[in-house]
């Protein structure tokens, strides 16, 4: 079965395209864009025009790169920018009607378990440990340690918003 996982950042959309077989992955494809979906407004929750359509633009090409690799399933999540912006709604509409993508905004806590859940993956978690996720929107801030994740907290101060 082949995937498509897409990252909507603040900053960057990031696409990864694999091929998975018994509980094994190979990537196929691999690439990210600086979108910058909060340039402008993002400290007064509005995704602006210019942004909104590079948005779309970058979306319209993922799914493109999606068909030519005929892909079975594909994940979209969006995070701080889509999850604060008045018309980041209107933003998931389009880009449903003009993609198919169908995207999930998730909040702060389900983006910091996240996290947890790939630097756990990665082997990156060795004793008690603090990870620092420092977003374009938001900054993760997560306590866990080998088996469990302990304390976790999103705030709305990525680098975009400083």
């Amino acid at each position: 079965m082949r995937i498509a996982l897409i990252d909507l950042g603040t900053n960057t959309f990031h696409l990864l395209i694999a091929e998975i077989k018994q509980k094994k992955f190979d990537i196929l494809y691999k690439t990210n864009v600086p979108v910058k979906l909060g340039e402008g407004r993002i400290n007064d929750n509005i995704i602006i025009p210019n942004a909104f359509e590079r948005g779309i633009n970058c979306l319209e090409t993922f799914a493109k790169t999606i068909k030519n690799y005929h892909v079975d399933k594909v994940k979209a999540t969006a995070t701080s920018a889509v999850r604060s912006a008045e018309n980041g709604q209107d933003f998931v509409k389009v880009v449903k009607e003009k993609t198919a993508i169908e995207i999930e905004i998730i909040s702060g806590d389900e983006e910091a378990e996240l996290i947890y859940q790939g630097v756990k993956l990665s082997g990156g978690i060795q004793d008690l440990s603090l990870i620092m996720d420092i977003g374009g929107g938001s900054v993760e801030f997560i306590l866990c340690d080998t088996q469990n994740l302990i304390w976790k907290k999103s705030y709305n101060i990525g680098a975009a918003r400083l």
